[in-house]
C-alpha cells in the first residue's frame, strides 16, 4: 500500500476514535443539548471533506480553491467538535488537518498549524486550567507537526520519483534509438565488408573468367561461359544485398514497444501494426520523442491508471491517437511538452491536436506524413 493510501487510513481511523468518547458521553448524558447539535453536524462535515480530499477520481474538489476551502472546513469542524465537548480528543482532527497541508506553501503551513494550535490553546482554557490547556496545544501542536513534515515528506517523494519516472522514460528512448542506430551501424559496417571485399573478388573473378572465354574453345569454353554468367549473377545479389543492408528503415514499432514495456505506473495498451519499419529515421525519431512525451505527460500530471496508445497507417503517414482514464482538465494549458509535441509534427508537415475535459481523460491525435512506411 502506498504512502499516500496508508495515510488516508490513519485519517479516517483518527476521525472515527475521536467521536467514540464523545458519542460515550452523548449515550450517558452528560452532554448539553447545544453541545451535541454543533458536534452532530460538526463530525458527518469533517469525514464528508476529508473524504472529498481523499478521493482519487476526477472531479471539481482536485481544484486548488476547493481544496483549500475543504481544508478549512475541515479545521472548522475540528475546533467546533473540540469545544463543544469538554475533553481533548477531538483534536485529534486537527492533526489529521496539518497532514494535508503539503499542498500549500510551506510558510503558510507552518501559519496555518500556528492557528489552529492558538485556536486550540484557547479553547482548552474553557474546560482545564491555564497549564492544563498551554500543555494540550503543545503537544497537538508538536502533533501537527509531525503530521506536516511526515506528509511533506511523502510529497517530496513522490515528486522525485515522478522525475525519476520522467528520467527512465527518457533514457529508454534514447536506448531504443541507440539500439537501433547500433544495428544500423552494423548493417552498414556488414554492407562495406560485403562491397570491399567480395563485391571486388567477383568483380576480378568476372574479368577473369571473360578472358579466359575469349581464349578457349570447344567445351571448355561454354563451361567457363557460364561460370562467367553465375559470377555475374553472384556480383548481381551481393550488390543487392549491400544495398539492401545500407537502406535498412527504423523499426519504430519495437522502439515505441520497449518504451511501454518498461512503464510500472501505467497500464499502457498498444495497438499497432507488426512490423512498423520507416526509413526516414528524423521522422521516426521525431515520432518516438512525442510517444515518450504522452507517456511522461500521463504517468506525471493525468491521475491515469491506463493509457491507450493506437498508431495506424493511412497512405503516406502515420496517425496516433492517445487518450488516458485520467481526470482530465476543463482547458488545455499548452506547456513545454505538449508545443515542442505539437512543433516537431508541423515541422514535418504533420498537425497534431489536444482534447480534454473534466473528468473524462486526455486525448492526443496526430498525423505525421512519413514516406517509406512498410
Amino acid at each position: 500500500m502506498s504512502i499516500e493510501r496508508w495515510l488516508t487510513v490513519a485519517g479516517y481511523a483518527t476521525w472515527l476514535v475521536s467521536g467514540l468518547p464523545t458519542l460515550v458521553r452523548i449515550a450517558d448524558g452528560r452532554m448539553s443539548a447545544g453541545g451535541m447539535i454543533v458536534w452532530a453536524i460538526a463530525f458527518p462535515l469533517f469525514g464528508m471533506a476529508f473524504g472529498l480530499m481523499c478521493l482519487h477520481r476526477p472531479g471539481i474538489w482536485h481544484r486548488t480553491p476547493v481544496r483549500r476551502a475543504l481544508l478549512a472546513l475541515q479545521a472548522t469542524a475540528g475546533l467546533a467538535m473540540t469545544m463543544s465537548t469538554p475533553d481533548v480528543f477531538p483534536a485529534g482532527t486537527l492533526v489529521v488537518v496539518a497532514g494535508q497541508l503539503d499542498e500549500i506553501p510551506q510558510r503558510f503551513a507552518i501559519a496555518w498549524i500556528v492557528v489552529q494550535t492558538l485556536a486550540l490553546g484557547l479553547i482548552g482554557f474553557t474546560f482545564a486550567s491555564p497549564a492544563s490547556a498551554g500543555a494540550i496545544a503543545g503537544a497537538f501542536g508538536g502533533f501537527q507537526l509531525f503530521a506536516y513534515a511526515t506528509a511533506f515528506l511523502g510529497a517530496r517523494e513522490r515528486r522525485a520519483w515522478e522525475e525519476l519516472t520522467e528520467a527512465h522514460t527518457e533514457l529508454l528512448a534514447t536506448r531504443a534509438r541507440l539500439a537501433e542506430s547500433s544495428r544500423n551501424e552494423e548493417r552498414l559496417r556488414i554492407s562495406r565488408d560485403l562491397h570491399d571485399t567480395l563485391g571486388h573478388h567477383l568483380t576480378a573473378l568476372s574479368l577473369q573468367l571473360d578472358v579466359a572465354s575469349r581464349l578457349t574453345d570447344g567445351k571448355a569454353s561454354e563451361h567457363v561461359r557460364q561460370a562467367h554468367a553465375i559470377t555475374r549473377l553472384l556480383l548481381s545479389d551481393v550488390r543487392d544485398v549491400v544495398s539492401a543492408l545500407r537502406t535498412a528503415p527504423f523499426d519504430l514499432g519495437r522502439a515505441i514497444r520497449s518504451l511501454a514495456a518498461d512503464s510500472s505506473a501505467l497500464a499502457i495498451h498498444l495497438d499497432i501494426p507488426d512490423p512498423l519499419d520507416i526509413e526516414d529515421t528524423a521522422r521516426a525519431d521525431a515520432f518516438l520523442k512525442c510517444m515518450q512525451e504522452i507517456i511522461t505527460n500521463t504517468t506525471r500530471h493525468a491521475s491515469a491508471r491506463n493509457l491507450w496508445i493506437a498508431v495506424t497507417r493511412d497512405g503516406d503517414g502515420l496517425i496516433v491517437d492517445a487518450r488516458d482514464d485520467g481526470r482530465g482538465a476543463r482547458t488545455i494549458a499548452l506547456g513545454n511538452g505538449l508545443t515542442g509535441m505539437r512543433e516537431r509534427f508541423e515541422a514535418l508537415g504533420g498537425r497534431i491536436d489536444f482534447r480534454s475535459a473534466r473528468g473524462r481523460g486526455f486525448e492526443v491525435k496526430g498525423v505525421m506524413p512519413i514516406r517509406g512506411v512498410s
